[in-house]
C-alpha cells in the first residue's frame, strides 16, 4: 500500500534523524579489502539501486520526460539529475557483500552487511528540484598479516589493522533555467508572423515556417538543460594500526595506531540535457518546387513526408566534476613498545610518540566524467559512463603515498516490455550493465584492475491510479574481480547485493474544487 503524502511526511523526517546518528556505524562496516588501506577507503560510487544495477552507468540518466514510467529516477553521481523528477522521492538502500581474498598458497571468505543509502528528492517545480541525504563516501576495513626477514634480526610478524571511513552528508540543487524559453516563443510575434501566411508566396511561407520549426526545436533543447550541484559535509573517523612482533626476545615489540578525524564541506557540480525526437521526416521525390502546396496537418510546404514515431526517441547527456580541495582533518598518534607477559598478554614498556588532535588537511583529487544515454519510449534505455579521477594529487597530511590516476567506464541497460500491462512480468523493470575500472593502485610494479557485471530488477509494488504515485523495489547484483595473485598480491572476488526501497508520492500541489 502506497504511504500517503502526509504520512510519507512522518515516514522521512525521523527515519533520516535516525540515520544520521546510526549510518556511519554501519557505514564502516561495508568493505573488508586489504586494499582499503590505501588513501581513504574503497570510494564509493555514489549509485543507488537503479543505477547499481546498470553497472552505475547514471551520469546521462534523467527523470522520464515521458509521463507515467514507473521510472523516478536521481542519482547522487550527477545532481543535475534532481530537476527532472516528478514526484517527491524517498529511496532507501541496504547493502550485502561477500568476498573472496585469495593469494597464492591461501583463501579466505568474508562477508559484510551495510546500511548503504537514504536519500530524499523534492520536485518544487517543473524545473526545479532538491535533494538530501547521507551516502558512505569510502570506507575501510582490512586485517593483513606479512611476515618478513630481515638480516640480523630475524623473522618479523607484521600485522596491519583498519576500520572505519568517511560519511557524506548532502543537500543539493538543480535547475532548468531555460525551462519556459518554447512557451514565451510560442507567444511572440515573431513565431506569430513567421508561420502566418499574409502577404507571402509559397516559397516565403515554406522558409518561414521551416525556420519556425528549427527555432522552436533549438528552444525545446535549451528547456531540457540542467544544471546542478551539491554541498556536502564529510565526517567520520579512519583507524590504522601496525604491529610489529619479532622473533627475538630481545628485541621489543612495537605497536603503532592512528586515527584520523575528518570534518570539512565537498563541493561537486553536474550538468545534463535531453534532445527527444518524436518523428522523422523523409525526402518526398514527388516534391515540385513549382506547384509545392500547403499540408495541413504539418503546416507546412510538403517538400519531406514527415512521420510520427510509435515511441518517443530521446538522446541523452550528462557530465559531472569535483575540483580538487583539501579536507580539513584531525589526527590522533600513539606508538608503543611492548612484550609478551608469561601470562599471555601485553605489557607496555614504553611511550615512543604520543600526539593528540594534530591538525592538517587531506587533498581529495579532481575528478570528472561523462555520460551519453539512449531512450526508446518507456521500454528501452541503454547509458554508457567515462570517468576519471586524479588520484596522483593525493595527500594526507603533506605525505602521498604514490597513488595513480583512476579511470572507470560503466554500460547499461534497462527494459520495461509494457508497463500498463496487467501481466506483472511484464511491468517489472529489467537491468543488467557491466564495468571497468584501472584503480588507483599500483603495487609492486602493476596497476590493479577491476571488472564486475551487473543484473537487476525494479518491481512496482504498488501503484494509485488517481495520482500515478507508485512504489517500487530495486534489487541488484553484482558478480566482479580485483586485483591479482602475481606477485605477492591478493585478488579479490566479491558479490555484492543492493536492495533498495522506493516511495514516490505528490506533494507541493494545489488543492482543486469543483
Amino acid at each position: 500500500m502506497i504511504i500517503p503524502g502526509a504520512k510519507l511526511k512522518f515516514f522521512i523526517i525521523p527515519f533520516l534523524l535516525l540515520s544520521a546518528i546510526y549510518a556511519p556505524k554501519a557505514f564502516a562496516q561495508s568493505t573488508s579489502s586489504p586494499y582499503s588501506r590505501y588513501g581513504i577507503g574503497d570510494v564509493n560510487n555514489k549509485t543507488f539501486g537503479q543505477g547499481f544495477a546498470m553497472g552505475g552507468a547514471t551520469l546521462a540518466v534523467q527523470n522520464d520526460t515521458i509521463p507515467q514510467t514507473f521510472s523516478q529516477f536521481f542519482s547522487n553521481s550527477n545532481p543535475a539529475s534532481y530537476s527532472g523528477v516528478q514526484f517527491t522521492t524517498a529511496e532507501l538502500g541496504l547493502n550485502y557483500n561477500r568476498m573472496r581474498l585469495q593469494s597464492t598458497d591461501t583463501r579466505k571468505n568474508v562477508n559484510n552487511a551495510s546500511f548503504g543509502y537514504v536519500a530524499v528528492v523534492l520536485p518544487f517545480k517543473r524545473w526545479w528540484g532538491t535533494s538530501f541525504g547521507l551516502i558512505p563516501f569510502s570506507s575501510v576495513g582490512y586485517n593483513v598479516i606479512d611476515d618478513q626477514v630481515i638480516p640480523n634480526v630475524g623473522t618479523v610478524d607484521y600485522t596491519y589493522e583498519g576500520s572505519g571511513g568517511v560519511s557524506q552528508a548532502y543537500i543539493g540543487t538543480a535547475l532548468k533555467p531555460f525551462y519556459g524559453l518554447p512557451r514565451m516563443f510560442l507567444a511572440s510575434d515573431k513565431y506569430r508572423y513567421l508561420v502566418s501566411r499574409k502577404d507571402k508566396t509559397r516559397e516565403q511561407i515554406y522558409d518561414d515556417r521551416r525556420k519556425a520549426k528549427r527555432m522552436l526545436n533549438g528552444r525545446k533543447l535549451l528547456k531540457a538543460a540542467s544544471f546542478g550541484g551539491n554541498a556536502s559535509y564529510l565526517f567520520g573517523n579512519i583507524l590504522n594500526s601496525r604491529t610489529s612482533v619479532f622473533s627475538t626476545s630481545s628485541t621489543f615489540n612495537t605497536r603503532t595506531g592512528t586515527t584520523t578525524r575528518f570534518g570539512d564541506v565537498y563541493f561537486d557540480y553536474g550538468f545534463q540535457i535531453a534532445y527527444t525526437i518524436d518523428s522523422v521526416r523523409k525526402h518526398n521525390p514527388m516534391y515540385n518546387r513549382d506547384s509545392a502546396r500547403l499540408d495541413p496537418r504539418y503546416d507546412s510546404v510538403i517538400k519531406y513526408r514527415y512521420r510520427d514515431l510509435e515511441e518517443n526517441v530521446q538522446l541523452l547527456f550528462g557530465a559531472n566534476f569535483a575540483a580538487q580541495t583539501d579536507i580539513n582533518a584531525k589526527i590522533d598518534s600513539l606508538s608503543v613498545t611492548y612484550f609478551h607477559s608469561p601470562a599471555g598478554y601485553d605489557i607496555v614498556k614504553d611511550t615512543v610518540e604520543f600526539v593528540e588532535g594534530h591538525k592538517g588537511t587531506v587533498t581529495l583529487p579532481l575528478s570528472f566524467g561523462v555520460g551519453i544515454g539512449f531512450k526508446k519510449g518507456t521500454r528501452w534505455l541503454v547509458a554508457a559512463d567515462f570517468s576519471m579521477q586524479n588520484w596522483s594529487s593525493f595527500q594526507a597530511f603533506n605525505q602521498t603515498q604514490g597513488l595513480k590516476n583512476s579511470m572507470r567506464m560503466s554500460l547499461g541497460a534497462q527494459y520495461i516490455p509494457k508497463r500498463d500491462s496487467k501481466n506483472f512480468l511484464k511491468r517489472v523493470n529489467y537491468r543488467f550493465g557491466g564495468r571497468y575500472m584501472q584503480t588507483s593502485l599500483e603495487l609492486k610494479n602493476s596497476q590493479l584492475s577491476e571488472y564486475s557485471l551487473t543484473v537487476g530488477f525494479g518491481i512496482p509494488v504498488a501503484v494509485s491510479p488517481k495520482t500515478g504515485s507508485f512504489s517500487m523495489v530495486n534489487i541488484g547484483f553484482e558478480i566482479g574481480e580485483r586485483g591479482t595473485v602475481n606477485n605477492g598480491l591478493i585478488k579479490e572476488q566479491f558479490f555484492r547485493t543492493t536492495i533498495g526501497f522506493t516511495i514516490n508520492d505528490r506533494w507541493f500541489q494545489k488543492a482543486k474544487f469543483d
